[in-house]
């Protein structure tokens, strides 16, 4: 039996439903069919999608929020549907900056440099209060817009420290604060146990070098 998101899918095809724009660099689109809305990127170009979604996938599995994802075939091209996060807002460092500065191992680990994007609009807060990010496209080996980051994803991480230095979220956060951050979100094992849905076996291998790097510098 199709899941919601795959009737969603194919009353998008059926119906040529180009949906409407959200904004952003890489040209979300809103659907709004029977089966739920949802949210549709084809990113950059095909590595690009390829990428985010396998990204979401990731940060889901080791408990950060990110929205439900699915990644189909569309007349030749990767389509990743995601799930609209219904009623959420945008964060507010006023009131989510704890709650964001949680989650800063896993981000850093993927690389994740717009984490929270330059208006606030890559992560949003549900109702129930939990962080979803909703954007992680300049995560992994691609920048947000989708041009590939080269050697500047690499083996060793060091962005715990350059989103503290340059990301008002995270500044005046402690390398104390960053291990609990490590340590909620699994640790290692959690890390390593992930690594099974990055599909890309360049992307999966640089992870699994940067967990063990992770790991040595939380230790």
């Amino acid at each position: 039996m199709p899941t919601p998101m795959e009737e969603a899918l194919a009353h998008i095809q059926s119906r040529g439903d180009g949906g409407s724009n959200l904004g952003g660099s890489t040209g979300a689109r809103l659907h709004d069919t029977p089966y739920g809305k949802y949210v549709g990127k084809r990113g950059a170009h095909p590595q690009h999608i390829l990428n985010e979604f396998d990204i979401n996938r990731y940060l889901n599995s080791v408990g950060v929020g990110v929205p439900n994802a699915g990644l189909y075939n569309d007349a030749g091209s990767p389509l990743m549907l995601t799930e609209f996060e219904e009623d959420a807002r945008r964060i507010d460092p006023s009131r989510d900056k704890a709650k964001i500065q949680q989650d800063i191992a896993p981000q850093a680990l993927v690389g994740n440099w717009d984490v929270t994007g330059m208006f606030n609009d890559n992560a949003l807060v549900r109702p129930d209060g939990d962080v979803s990010y909703v954007d992680v496209g300049g995560a992994g080996a691609y920048r947000a817009m989708g041009a590939p980051k080269n050697n500047a994803f690499g083996p060793i991480v060091d962005e715990h420290n350059t989103l503290r230095n340059r990301n008002d979220w995270y500044k005046g956060m402690t390398d104390q604060q960053v291990g609990q951050s490590w340590d909620r979100h699994g640790g290692e094992d959690a890390f390593t146990e992930a690594l099974q849905y990055l599909q890309n076996p360049q992307t999966q291998q640089i992870m699994g070098d940067r967990v063990q790097d992770f790991a040595r510098q939380v230790a």
